[in-house]
């Protein structure tokens, strides 16, 4: 259960469960003091060389005036020194002259299950020598660490012997005039290869070989994308234009005029008229003798009736006309638009046709071409990594001369190795201070993890701080500090 106030809530924790906080203190001291008294002590021997430049390296011999080299320049050969005494040769030659029984016994009694002991013995020896170069001098400072406090500074004085003997074959004669020569032949052979190149992408218009193919592709891609969509809206006017035209055979142009208004009253008075007397006679029939007087007038009416009924309907046929029928030149009107579309997409089907050939052809023409294109470019690389690798070579021989006209001798030994007196790894009061500090550290974030995991009330800091309620009593013990007000935050007493 956490505390009222940070501080003293954590002092309060620590002093709760102080069992907890002193194992892991003792624990983490303990694993200390093992590691101190278990540990392989070593002693360390030191040695300074310092690295000299022109005249001064050589002050007997006189070779003209020497060029001042820059600074830059200095450390870098200062740097080259040191990688060269921190050299994986070296330290193989060293332990050679020793042998590995009387450098590292344990190797030699137990050798490792995976490579030889030599290079077991070469690691540890890299792992414990140092070559250490100021920011702003010359002088490089050689430190070795071993078990053997009477071995350490042989080994130092071996690899500064071995280290003067390897300058000699470093800085010898680079050869610089045959160098010279190879360059310009392979330089003439990188020209002879570069024009080849040039004359043959001239010739077939090739400016970046993979880049157009790329590009071409890419552009064909896209044609055929839209060639596909024109064939389509090409394929499907085509279709809708065949069934228009099945359509239009079917519908009829013209249409007679349907029967309305003022011009059909004539006909249907005529038609009433007869109907009517048709009635009148179906009456009389049941009264009258059909062959009486007024029998036969009714009949010469009838027939005058449907006379007159057929006479109009005669000449309301003669009267009629026919009418456009506005179906059919709605279909033909869709017919026109689809025959001018049908015509608008073939064009864009034939443009784009031509393109994709003409695609076609240059990339065929590029991949017919691509295996005398990637020989003379491999020619023209191999020239040039060829003339690359003999110009670096030749400028490496310069500045070797340079560095003999210079008169860079190895490093002169400024101080001996030192004669260790006391050991240098592990540090015991070092160790020790930071075990209690990590310890302690440790110790608390172990109590303040088990208290957070304590759901319980244990003070009644904890019951007014996370419940917000007055506590009246307790029966806790009564620290050395005045009391505390234990009030709610909500109780305004």
């Amino acid at each position: 259960m956490y505390a009222t106030a940070l501080p003293h809530g954590v002092l309060i924790t620590i002093c709760k469960r102080w069992r907890l906080f002193m194992t892991v203190l003792l624990g983490t001291v303990l694993l200390g003091a093992g590691y101190l008294t278990f540990a392989t002590k070593k002693y360390e021997s030191a040695a300074e060389l310092v690295v000299t430049f022109g005249r001064w390296s050589a002050p007997e011999v006189e070779r003209g005036p020497a060029t001042e080299l820059t600074p830059s320049d200095r450390r870098e050969i200062v740097l080259a020194h040191a990688a060269i005494l921190h050299s994986h040769d070296l330290a193989r030659a060293t332990v050679e002259a020793f042998g590995i029984p009387a450098i590292y016994p344990d190797i030699a009694a137990d050798p490792p299950a995976r490579g030889t002991a030599m290079d077991a013995a070469v690691t540890r020896l890299l792992d414990d020598l140092a070559a250490e170069v100021g920011n702003q001098d010359n002088i490089i400072t050689l430190s070795l660490r071993h078990p053997d406090k009477e071995m350490a500074p042989k080994l130092v004085r071996k690899l500064i012997d071995l280290y003067v003997g390897r300058q000699t074959q470093i800085y010898h004669n680079p050869h610089e005039g045959f160098l010279a020569g190879e360059v310009r032949q392979a330089s003439d052979e990188l020209a002879k290869a570069q024009q080849t190149l040039e004359t043959f992408k001239d010739q077939w218009r090739i400016s970046s070989f993979d880049k157009e193919v790329e590009d071409l592709l890419a552009q064909r891609s896209e044609l055929d994308t839209s060639l596909h969509a024109a064939r389509a809206t090409l394929a499907q006017a085509q279709e809708r234009k065949r069934g228009l035209e099945k359509l239009m055979t079917k519908v009829p142009e013209k249409l007679p005029e349907t029967a309305s208004g003022e011009k059909y009253r004539a006909l249907d008075e005529a038609q009433s008229r007869l109907l009517e007397l048709r009635m009148k006679r179906s009456q009389m029939l049941a009264t009258y003798n059909p062959d009486g007087p007024a029998m036969a007038a009714l009949k010469a009416g009838i027939a005058t009736a449907e006379k007159e009924v057929a006479t109009r309907r005669v000449d309301l046929e003669k009267r009629s006309t026919n009418a456009p029928n506005s179906v059919y030149q709605t279909l033909q009107t869709d017919y026109l638009r689809t025959s001018a579309d049908v015509e608008s997409n073939a064009q864009p089907v034939q443009v784009l046709t031509g393109q994709i050939a003409t695609l076609d052809e240059r990339l065929t023409e590029l991949r017919r071409n691509r295996g005398r294109f990637n020989d003379l470019v491999r020619e023209y690389q191999i020239a040039e990594e060829a003339y690359r690798s003999l110009s670096m070579q030749h400028a490496n021989a310069r500045v070797k001369g340079n560095l003999n006209s210079e008169r860079i001798s190895p490093a002169a030994v400024l101080s001996e190795p030192t004669q260790p007196y006391r050991t240098v790894r592990p540090r015991g009061l070092a160790t020790m201070i930071a075990c209690l500090i990590g310890g302690a550290i440790l110790a608390t974030i172990a109590v303040l993890l088990r208290e957070a995991r304590d759901d319980r009330f244990t003070t009644a800091e904890q019951v007014v701080f996370l419940l917000d309620l007055p506590v009246l009593a307790s029966f806790e013990r009564q620290p050395h500090r005045p009391p505390l007000q234990l009030l709610a935050y909500g109780d305004s007493a």
